[in-house]
């Protein structure tokens, strides 16, 4: 038994040398590689004791990556964090300092990037395909309308 739980701990710290994890990623990760929910939690208990696991932590770093790096807007960042297994709470809780005059901010950095690959094209093509990239990345329709307003 003693060994399992060492194998499992094993198993999930070698998935945190890769990259940092949720606590439901650990453990669908574990489920699936066979392990039992006493092993599981077991080794859970031991990441978060150990400071190698935090949601809270993850969260700001994942939000602060989405929007500097990805360019997402509120509805993008939210289905990026819950692909990865955060909480609601938590998603809602951090997307409450997000408001809408730094999602455009973030929406216009990410349009004057994209103009300068679309220069070429009509008027009326540009604005379509940017009124896409922006709605693929979650920004919300008032906020895209004012970007392509202002470019």
């Amino acid at each position: 038994m003693k060994g399992f739980r060492n194998d499992a701990k094993t198993c999930a710290l070698k998935l945190l040398s890769y990259r940092s994890r949720s606590r439901k990623e650990i453990v669908d990760r574990l489920k699936r590689k066979g392990f039992s929910v006493i092993e599981i939690e077991a080794t859970i208990h031991f990441l978060e004791k150990a400071g190698l696991i935090s949601d809270e932590a993850l969260t700001k770093e994942l939000f602060r990556y989405s929007v500097e790096r990805k360019s997402l807007g509120k509805k993008g960042i939210e289905a990026f964090l819950s692909k990865r297994g955060i909480d609601k709470e938590l998603i809602h809780k951090e997307l409450s300092i997000y408001t809408n005059d730094i999602e455009a901010e973030s929406a216009t950095g990410f349009a004057e990037k994209k103009l300068k690959s679309l220069d070429k094209y009509p008027k009326e093509i540009i604005r379509r395909r940017l009124w896409g990239m922006l709605q693929r990345r979650g920004f919300s329709v008032e906020v895209i309308n004012k970007v392509i307003e202002r470019l």
